[in-house]
């Protein structure tokens, strides 16, 4: 019977288990320290406004811009995107009351480039609603783009 010599165990990396601990604590204390200063902040008295106005309400009349809930059940006529930057196409939705987020869907019809992230580079194939059609403001609009080249 041949007898292996015994190896060393490999060397350990990265941290020890208390010094794990020891982080974790520190991150979770940072953590409720800045949380006890946000909250702090948001509920002075000069952050209350009266019931029946909101202070987002009165930012946006601010702007000249009516509340969201005004915008839904308007009608647009929507132009042909078809050729159009996806950026550009997907700005002129928002500015006339679509929701950038929820309403406003960027797909790629590319094989190997399947998502949208920087609509400034793609370019607008296809469009779910017919160019000159009147579409209720806040409808999903899905828009098919081709990375631009």
């Amino acid at each position: 019977m041949t007898h292996l010599p015994l190896m060393p165990p490999p060397a350990r990396r990265g941290f020890s288990g208390p010094a794990v601990a020891l982080i974790a604590v520190l991150a979770l204390g940072a953590g409720c320290v800045g949380g006890v200063a946000v909250g702090s902040i948001s509920s002075t008295p000069a952050a209350v406004t009266s019931p029946t106005r909101t202070a987002a309400v009165e930012a946006l009349q601010d702007t000249g811009l009516p509340p969201a809930e005004e915008e839904k059940g308007r009608l647009v006529k929507l132009p042909n995107f078809k050729g159009q930057n996806a950026a550009i196409a997907r700005q002129w939705l928002v500015d006339r009351g679509w929701n950038e987020f929820s309403d406003i869907k960027l797909g790629s019809q590319d094989r190997y480039e399947t998502m949208v992230v920087l609509p400034e580079n793609w370019t607008v194939t296809k469009q779910s609603h017919k160019a000159g059609s009147e579409v209720e403001v806040g409808t999903t609009i899905v828009l098919t783009c081709t990375k631009a080249s």
